[in-house]
């Protein structure tokens, strides 16, 4: 018993972890005109943000932010409110 709880543990990371890992992240430019990052595909952001206009998909977020900051200094869209572009 002592080892059966560490196992299932373990498991439960192991089988989770593919999940954690296939998100990727989206550049969307909303109707406003702002550009947002998102890990939501194209389909539920245009139902709950009505966009699909992504500009580019991204394994990290950090080149996610690299291409929003190239978007907003070429014009292309604006940084979202409250933000650092």
């Amino acid at each position: 018993m002592r080892f059966f709880i560490p196992a299932v543990v373990a498991a439960i990371l192991l089988l989770s972890t593919p999940a954690f890992g296939a998100d990727k992240y989206h550049v969307y430019r909303l109707q406003n005109g702002e550009c947002e990052i998102d890990t939501r595909d194209h389909k539920k952001m245009k139902d709950q943000r009505a966009t699909n206009d992504c500009l580019g998909h991204y394994d990290n977020r950090t080149d996610a932010q690299k291409k929003r900051s190239e978007a907003v200094k070429n014009g292309s869209c604006k940084c979202p409110a409250g933000q650092n572009c």
